[in-house]
């Protein structure tokens, strides 16, 4: 049995382009709408192209498309995000713009956002006087390219691509009676502007966006070198996103991690290795962003369609780690954590000599912590209900026995971390 995982790379410090981590980051979150997967990148790119017409410096070109693609860092929920493209304004929309500001508050390279962030769906009329005029445009711009483009989408659910092209005028007449009380005309009037070109338009569309961007980036230095604890905070602050999808996963990656942590100091791992073994138990269930509500609040069993959904998260949650976290093993142990030793587990269905030590401490992290943890089906375990089934589950051979009997020798601290909130 090989149970020897690919030696760990440094993970002292990272260098990374911000507007790519910002990119991956809202590709995680695009995953929210499920069946439209590049709102947030296309707000995004919206917003570089109106501030172009607005005569804003390159920078500040830059700094919007940004703003643009992580505004929705505070929409987790698929009900939440069908309220945002069903309703032009929304009554519930200022929790989300909250959440969000204090998710971009805990990453200090997007800390310049939050503001932007927690006013985007503000009235024009109604922003507040303390903002600066610039920080008052931006949010509102912001709010113009997030509306124009559910505008958009809207007419797109029965109408192909190119169409949209003849249909500009009236796409922008929707919005127009909104001018002066949600849009300022300043802004409104550079997207009658930057609309006009057809690139525009046809950027938008997923088979152009990505490169849109990034050419747009390239021409945007803006390279950061992280230290361990930025690095831990970006990690935690996607895993604040992922567990705020469902009131019965508040904290479990958070959770999930420091069992990983308490139970690698006592293995004996290395500092490095800890580090990113902890970082994949962060970020494990990123891809479940894309699963809809209904189904991770269902109070029963799972019909054989809802399980198929479920069956996706892993791969998911590889394409954005494998972005964000380059030429290390932690996207390959966080997609991995749902594989058995017996070769039951999915989505790949590898048996235990394909399964390094890694994945299956986070494999036994994830069970043991999701056992403690309250669900729509089921009231919290004890402590000796979650060891019972999960003895079960060594003795069918899908864990492994050395570390479940580490488990079971500290189950009551772990357990007490488990239950941890807050």
């Amino acid at each position: 049995m090989n149970r020897q995982s690919v030696p760990p790379q440094d993970f002292d410090g990272l260098s990374i382009d911000l507007g790519r981590v910002a990119h991956t980051v809202t590709k995680a979150l695009d995953y929210v709408g499920v069946d439209d997967k590049s709102h947030g990148r296309r707000v995004g790119l919206m917003c570089h192209r109106i501030a172009h017409f607005l005569g804003w410096d390159r920078q500040t070109r830059h700094f919007m498309m940004i703003a643009g693609m992580i505004h929705d860092c505070g929409v987790s929920s698929t009900a939440t995000h069908q309220k945002l493209i069903d309703e032009l304004e929304w009554e519930g929309a200022d929790d989300h713009c909250r959440r969000g500001a204090a998710f971009a508050q805990g990453f200090a390279p997007f800390a310049p956002y939050a503001t932007v962030i927690r006013h985007h769906h503000a009235r024009w009329a109604m922003l507040p006087q303390s903002l600066d005029e610039r920080t008052r445009e931006c949010a509102n711009l912001v709010f113009l390219a997030d509306r124009f483009d559910v505008v958009r989408a809207t007419y797109l659910q029965n109408h192909r691509n190119h169409q949209v092209l003849r249909a500009r005028d009236t796409l922008l007449a929707t919005l127009a009676p909104h001018v002066g009380t949600l849009f300022s005309p300043h802004l409104f009037e550079a997207l009658a502007q930057a609309m006009r070109r057809d690139s525009f338009w046809i950027e938008l569309e997923d088979e152009f966006l990505d490169a849109a961007i990034f050419e747009t980036l390239g021409h945007w230095d803006h390279c950061l070198r992280l230290g361990f604890d930025d690095i831990i905070a970006l990690g935690e602050m996607i895993s604040h996103i992922v567990d705020a999808k469902s009131p019965f996963t508040h904290y479990h990656s958070l959770r999930v991690a420091d069992l990983v942590h308490t139970l690698t100091e006592r293995l004996g791992f290395d500092p490095k290795r800890r580090q990113m073994l902890r970082m994949a138990a962060l970020l494990h269930d990123v891809g479940k962003l894309r699963t809809p509500d209904e189904i991770l609040e269902k109070p029963g069993a799972l019909s054989d369609d809802e399980h198929d959904v479920m069956l996706r998260h892993p791969l998911d949650t590889k394409i954005v780690l494998s972005a964000l976290f380059p030429d290390t093993p932690i996207a390959r142990w966080a997609a991995h954590h749902h594989e058995k030793l017996n070769g039951t587990g999915y989505p790949f269905g590898w048996h235990g000599e394909h399964i390094d030590s890694e994945t299956r401490l986070l494999t036994l992290c994830d069970i043991f912590q999701a056992l403690c943890q309250m669900r729509p089906y089921r009231g919290r375990l004890s402590v000796d209900q979650v060891i019972a089934i999960m003895d079960k589950m060594c003795l069918s051979g899908e864990l492994d026995p050395e570390f479940f009997q580490l488990v079971r020798v500290h189950q009551d601290e772990l357990y007490l971390v488990a239950i941890r909130e807050g």
